[in-house]
């Protein structure tokens, strides 16, 4: 991407509409332009729109993301140019104080080569602290809180696959030389459904999805890591497997729920994917699955309760789980890879 071609990431605004806030006279060039609650067109240069955060974005995620911005403004001044929101939210299936918040962000150009990006990525990332406590304490894991991928400002407009990340996190994880979210699923998920919280409408960033390798990089990550996942639900992994694998799968007390949810409605997704084409969300992974494959209806029923925040159903017994959970999986993909 040229000098040239970069500049749809930079409108020349004052007021940044996700902070609120009016920043420095030197960050102006680097933020959004003020939404207005109508969906009109914005004042500012050329034909750039936006649209109002809180007409697209549940509260509480609107919340979360303009925190997280204004933190990310304070210790990256000018660092973030764009950003916008995938997964759950992007699909139409997010469920409040339950869903992660799934966000891309784009760091300008100046900043890349400077010594101390990763650490203050770190610190960043350190500011979802409270919201990762807190969503451990009322039961939804510590992943309930913004994961963002980060990519440079001149790599948008590569295609998904040539894209060397900057840095990312997820939950507690942080990872300071990739991002697993830089794929073609979920730059899928950004084309057909991404909002943009900073910088021009998705349209503008001219991102390549590569369609034409979203059915062999499923196909891949069903052999690589599903298919191996489900293997190792029928013989407990080796004490020196990665510990959160092993914590998952070898607890004394059996697999939980959000185990089972995980396992199942994983494949389930990338199998509907591979049928159809598009992205779904988990708990319409999980309608398919029920359709598609109902000799595995009872574990399914399971997952889905544990995604919906139901009553977790007292058939099939736990000590099941384990046994129904690989079969369910293993069925799912040899399916998708037939």
């Amino acid at each position: 991407m040229t000098s040239a071609s970069i500049r749809w990431l930079r409108p020349y605004f004052l007021v940044d509409p996700v902070t609120s806030a009016r920043p420095p006279r030197h960050l102006d060039r680097c933020l959004a332009p003020e939404w207005d609650a109508a969906t009109k067109p914005c004042s500012g240069v050329g034909s750039v729109y936006a649209v109002c955060m809180s007409m697209q974005l549940p509260p509480d995620a609107a919340t979360a993301i303009k925190s997280y911005l204004r933190f990310a403004d304070r210790i990256l001044p000018g660092g973030i140019i764009a950003c916008a929101v995938t997964g759950s939210i992007a699909l139409g299936a997010y469920r409040p104080g339950r869903s992660d918040i799934d966000l891309v962000a784009v760091i300008a150009e100046e900043w890349r080569p400077r010594p101390d990006l990763i650490r203050r990525l770190r610190l960043l990332h350190l500011s979802q602290v409270p919201r990762l406590t807190a969503g451990a304490v009322r039961g939804r894991g510590v992943s309930a809180c913004c994961n963002t991928v980060f990519i440079a400002e001149s790599d948008v407009s590569l295609p998904v696959t040539e894209i060397r990340p900057i840095a990312s996190h997820t939950g507690e994880i942080f990872d300071p030389a990739g991002a697993f979210d830089v794929n073609p699923v979920v730059w899928k998920e950004l084309v057909d459904g991404g909002i943009a919280v900073r910088g021009r409408r998705i349209s503008a960033w001219e991102v390549d999805a590569q369609p034409e390798v979203l059915r062999p990089w499923i196909q891949t990550n069903l052999r690589e890591y599903w298919a191996p996942l489900a293997a190792q639900l029928h013989d407990r992994p080796p004490q020196n497997s990665k510990a959160l694998l092993h914590r998952l799968l070898t607890s004394p007390r059996g697999l939980t729920a959000g185990t089972v949810s995980w396992c199942v409605l994983g494949p389930a997704r990338m199998h509907r994917t591979l049928m159809t084409g598009e992205i779904v969300g988990k708990e319409e992974a999980g309608r398919h699955a029920l359709n598609a494959f109902p000799q595995h209806a009872p574990i399914t029923e399971v997952a889905l309760a544990k995604l919906r925040g139901a009553r977790i159903p007292s058939a099939p017994s736990r000590q099941q789980w384990r046994e129904l959970t690989a079969s369910a999986m293993e069925d799912i993909i040899a399916v998708a890879l037939d």
